[in-house]
């Protein structure tokens, strides 16, 4: 518990205060537009209520794009926007931004799990027809299921994916890798590569700042 709390006083530290308040702003323009944050703020809420998180997405920009401070709590709900598309790379930065207004136990708890439970990945592909990523065991969690949902159709899309996920072992275009918390992978697959005689694309694993812990059901 010493570590956590220790390893959250740092996040904080570390944390920049996002929205600072623009010194150029008259007295009216600064009080029209935390108006604004207000307004959009319930919004938030309300959206989040009814789980319209595609709502929640618009609104959540539109209040970042003012520039003044964004409540924690509104950070928190774009995280849960965030988790519903499997995005846990945008999850873990929400989070992370609540942190820096308040650091409830559930914002500690959720980036407690993303620390010690995902590892971060880095695939490409220099066709999109081979880029394959698969599972060799699809969790049963079904927000760590969405995650690798995720990012096997944004690989079969794009080519390419950057993001978490869960602990566990996997193949991109017929390569084998191991995600590990706290370990960042990166796997290529080229023609140059194989031009060359050399079937297994680049895989480096190096430790991350936060990879501490055991796994947490």
């Amino acid at each position: 518990m010493y570590m956590l709390m220790l390893s959250l006083s740092l996040l904080l530290l570390a944390t920049p205060v996002f929205g600072a308040e623009p010194t150029e702003m008259s007295a009216a323009e600064l009080a029209a537009t935390k108006a604004e944050v207000d307004r959009l703020s319930g919004e938030i809420k309300t959206l989040a209520s009814r789980q319209v998180w595609g709502g929640v997405e618009r609104k959540y920009r539109q209040a970042l794009a003012l520039g003044l401070v964004v409540p924690g709590d509104v950070h928190l709900i774009a995280a849960y926007s965030a988790r519903d598309r499997g995005d846990l790379i945008a999850v873990y930065d929400r989070l992370t931004r609540a942190a820096g207004h308040a650091a409830s136990k559930e914002v500690v708890d959720w980036l407690w799990d993303l620390d010690h439970n995902f590892g971060r990945v880095t695939l490409k592909a220099d066709r999109k027809r081979t880029a394959a990523l698969t599972a060799d065991m699809m969790p049963l969690d079904p927000n760590r299921r969405q995650a690798v949902e995720a990012a096997i159709l944004q690989a079969k899309a794009a080519g390419k994916f950057k993001g978490l996920l869960p602990r566990g072992s996997y193949n991109f275009s017929g390569q084998d890798f191991r995600v590990e918390p706290g370990i960042s992978v990166r796997v290529e697959v080229s023609a140059k590569v194989r031009r060359h005689g050399i079937t297994a694309p680049t895989i480096v694993y190096h430790e991350l700042p936060t990879a501490k812990g055991q796994e947490r059901d």
